[in-house]
């Protein structure tokens, strides 16, 4: 049997559970033992202590007894991007033959959210927890092993499943929200009919945040402290006692597990305060928008102001006056509606006798002169006389215009 170890840790990122529920599986229970036996036999083989080593910190992760002879595979693989479980283990010791095998799998951490800010993606993975709604855990181990552990064995058929009450206190992890459950299954490897026995832990928890957008409850559940044990059909019941013996043996190192507690803290905070800097950011957005509406009110009511101002009846006859008061043609003054225009086309009225009106247009500037045959000089050079300006190179009389008030 070769070890699909990477293929667990893979699986984990893309998997989803669920499908099998409580009708699926309590016809299937016969067969597995309420509690593993706890001491090994005499019968079995001499042990010698094996190393589960992290190759990235350059130590041993735990240490566990097998027989002489077998071997050993293990994958420790960090990703510090995941802040809640920034490392997966999965190891197997496999003896020569390849007929026995006893192997440990991830743990497998899921969460759901619940409530006002509820925002989930099933089957996605985030910060290295599996967003899955919490299963029974009968139901729980079954989809795990067929779906993720076990997922790329072709005809393995779960044969027995059950609680296992004793197994929390067994591995020292008893507790309220705790679960030991275990099945049996078969299937085949080249050419032999083999048996397997999976247990596990089952952990639930939920914890109740508070926030901007209301009150949402996480409740995290999973698998924990998952192993295995592999042999040939009919034969896993006289190896069942050496499989529990080296279970137990297993030994973690305390340094590497300050150092995963370690960095477990660093993520943490790195992630606190990234939730710091992003409610920071939302905050000033806040501002700044409060500010833009501030604005916005403010500009609306100065509009408001105008047109109220506009719609004034006073000022509304006034203008209506003016229009129908300049209809005389008079040569000593323009009309409202003549300077409206005026303003309009950006030009002056000034006095001209030269003209049949007695008035000529001109563009804005500060001196006009007129020459009295239809030329112009228009100038802001106040000191300029065009009669006195050789430059001009002209005998005709200049006349400066004055404008019309």
């Amino acid at each position: 049997m070769k070890t699909r170890l990477l293929t667990y840790a893979l699986l984990l990122g893309v998997s989803m559970l669920g499908g099998c529920g409580e009708a699926e599986i309590a016809s299937t229970s016969e067969g597995l033992p309420v509690q593993p036996p706890a001491t090994p036999s005499a019968a079995d083989p001499p042990m010698e202590i094996y190393y589960v080593m992290d190759e990235q910190a350059q130590m041993p992760v735990y240490a566990i007894r097998g027989p002489v002879d077998w071997t050993l595979e293990y994958d420790v693989r960090w990703n510090f991007n995941n802040n809640v479980v920034p490392v997966t283990l999965a190891s197997a010791l496999t003896d020569p033959q390849e007929t026995k095998r006893l192997q440990f799998f991830p743990d497998l951490t899921c969460y759901w959210l619940t409530g006002d800010a509820a925002l989930n993606n099933p089957g996605q993975m985030n910060m290295g927890m599996l967003n899955v709604a919490p299963m029974e855990p009968k139901a729980a181990l079954v989809d795990a092993v067929t779906q993720i552990y076990q997922a790329d064995l072709p005809g393995l058929q779960i044969t027995g499943v059950r609680e296992v009450p004793g197994l929390p206190a067994a591995l020292g992890q008893a507790g309220p929200n705790t679960v030991g459950v275990g099945l049996r299954a078969v299937f085949p490897w080249e050419g032999k009919r083999m048996e397997e026995e999976v247990y596990a832990l089952y952990l639930i928890g939920a914890a109740t945040l508070r926030g901007e957008a209301g009150v949402t409850t996480q409740t995290t559940w999973g698998l924990s402290r998952v192993h295995g044990f592999v042999t040939e059909e009919g034969q896993l019941d006289a190896h069942r006692s050496m499989f529990t013996y080296m279970v137990r043996s297993g030994t973690p190192n305390p340094a590497w597990v300050e150092l995963h507690t370690n960095i477990r803290q660093q993520l943490d905070a790195q992630f606190q305060r990234e939730l710091i800097d992003n409610r920071r950011a939302r905050e000033a957005i806040m501002a700044q928008s409060r500010a833009l509406a501030a604005e916005n009110d403010a500009f609306r009511a100065n509009i408001m102001q105008r047109h109220r101002a506009a719609m004034d009846t006073t000022a509304h006859e006034s203008f209506i006056a003016g229009i129908h008061s300049g209809g005389s043609g008079s040569s000593s003054g323009t009309s409202s509606q003549e300077k409206y225009i005026d303003a309009i086309h950006d030009r002056e009225t000034f006095h001209d006798p030269s003209t049949v009106t007695g008035t000529s247009q001109h563009g804005y500037a500060d001196q006009h002169w007129s020459d009295g045959w239809g030329n112009y000089l228009h100038t802001d050079n106040p000191n300029l006389d065009p009669n006195l300006d050789p430059d001009i190179g002209s005998s005709v009389q200049w006349e400066r215009l004055q404008r019309v008030e």
